[in-house]
């Protein structure tokens, strides 16, 4: 889960020390603090050897402090590396018998190396005479079990045990986001999550839990304010941001998704996908020229970006500027040739300037990308059947079936068939589609308007939408 830490300046100018002395080969003597600081940026930043370098040298300065072989077992089995983590943590044991955070962590590597029985054993010992306070991380390294064993449910209660025995556990606060969406707990998940916020007002992380399991339940606007508490309670929670942006898009709420990848940008600085959201909202909200500025903006950081050109010529296209929508999508062809929307744009694209030859080639392009998509043919059929080509456009029916069917296809078969005096079976044809989506029938009357004052026709929709109605 993305948490980053901003730095100051002070610690900034420590690392660029740290890491000139570091490749010169230079050793100096640091505090502990210092040593942790190190530790924590590099593991932030997912450089888990570095973050073992560091923790090497502090063992070297720091060879009986228990709480650096805890901490270089950690990134061990961060990086997968089981053997030598519990090889560290009996280094560790030697040290400091009995001590809590060894054995937990112990119970949670030997669970992933599948050596449940092992790891119970320590979990039950531990159980027997650990204070109430450290219950917390006992039942917290329980869910490791659980979930190595695919007790999802199991999983879930022994984390809700766990924040229960300490309601600021962060970590197991955290890794309960995770177990529900594994168990599928929604529900308990919310009520649960309001429990801890009403004692934890503040609990960043469970206002982003109960986000996420509102938006689960379809609960989308008390979703996003949920999410948005957890951004607010922690002005450095990345995902809060993120993730609340995100369902305010998929809900349509285009202005409010912009306004927090604003306050998003100001706190994390450049981030090209969530420029790239940003313009889809402007051009969502049809602000065209904010969206090209964006779009500009995003190809002087990156000029090869076929997803760019091929927005940027989205947005050409709906400002009806055909000539600059087709370089753009041929920029963005150049740059990625197997994309079947690009091709798609570009045909349609043609198809408005009246280039039907071209128009064609591209739709061509496209079933040959993507033939098992059905929506792709309907476009490629409709737009043969308006160029008055129904025969070829039912050979192009006929090639489809070996590749996908659908409703829309049916549609724009009937009204083929149809157009070249084949009534009978279009209406067999008009039927069939009917029974098997009858929600995409408006389909027929784009194609060909005049059907829609076709009386049996009229009647047949009218039997069907009773049908509908009536199951």
């Amino acid at each position: 889960m993305e948490h980053r830490t901003k730095r100051d300046v002070s610690f900034l100018n420590l690392l660029s020390d740290f890491e000139h002395d570091f490749e010169k080969g230079l050793k100096k003597v640091y505090s502990e603090n210092t040593f942790l600081e190190l530790i924590r940026f590099y593991e932030e930043e997912l450089q888990y050897v570095k973050a073992i370098e560091v923790a090497d040298m502090a063992l070297e300065q720091f060879e009986y402090r228990p709480d650096f072989y805890i901490i270089k077992a950690r990134l061990l089995f961060q990086t997968n590396d089981h053997t030598t983590a519990l090889q560290v943590l009996d280094k560790a044991e030697k040290i400091s018998p009995y001590e809590h955070d060894i054995l937990l962590l112990k119970i949670r590597i030997l669970a992933f190396q599948g050596e449940i029985q092992g790891a119970n054993d320590i979990l039950e010992e531990l159980k027997r005479y650990v204070s109430k306070d450290d219950l917390s991380d006992v039942y917290l390294s329980e869910s490791f079990i659980r979930e190595v064993v695919r007790d999802y449910d199991g999983m879930y209660e022994s984390l809700t045990k766990s924040v229960i025995c300490d309601l600021d556990n962060d970590e197991a606060i955290e890794r309960i986001g995770f177990a529900v969406q594994l168990s599928k707990n929604y529900e308990a998940s919310i009520e649960f999550h309001k429990m801890v916020i009403n004692e934890r007002p503040f609990s960043y992380l469970a206002w982003y839990n109960l986000g996420h399991a509102l938006s689960c339940t379809g609960e989308y606007a008390e979703a996003i304010d949920a999410l948005e508490y957890s951004f607010i309670t922690e002005k450095n929670f990345e995902n809060g941001y993120l993730d609340c942006a995100d369902i305010c898009i998929q809900e349509k709420k285009y202005l409010r998704a912009l306004n927090i990848y604003q306050v998003y940008l100001e706190i994390f600085g450049i981030n090209e996908e969530v420029l790239i959201n940003m313009a889809d909202c402007e051009y969502e909200l049809d602000n065209l020229n904010k969206a090209r500025i964006i779009l500009n903006k995003l190809l002087k950081l990156d000029p090869y970006s076929d997803e760019v050109y091929y927005k940027l010529g989205l947005c050409y296209a709906k400002a009806n500027n055909w000539n600059k929508a087709i370089n753009a999508y041929h920029k963005a062809i150049t740059l990625e040739d197997n994309c079947e929307d690009y091709y798609l744009s570009m045909a349609q694209a043609h198809n408005a300037i009246g280039a039907f030859d071209k128009a064609e080639f591209y739709y061509g392009e496209v079933i040959t990308i993507g033939p098992e998509q059905s929506q792709y043919w309907t476009e490629y059929v409709s737009f043969l059947i308006k160029m008055g080509k129904k025969e070829k456009a039912l050979e192009v029916f006929d090639e489809s079936d070996d590749f996908t069917f659908g409703a829309d296809l049916l549609y724009c078969k009937g009204v083929a068939q149809y157009l070249t005096g084949d009534k009978k079976e279009a209406f067999a044809t008009f039927e069939e589609a009917l029974k098997e989506d009858f929600s995409q029938h408006i389909i027929m009357f784009s194609i060909e308007p005049e059907l829609e004052l076709n009386k049996e026709l009229k009647s047949m929709i009218s039997y069907y939408e009773k049908e509908i109605i009536t199951t």
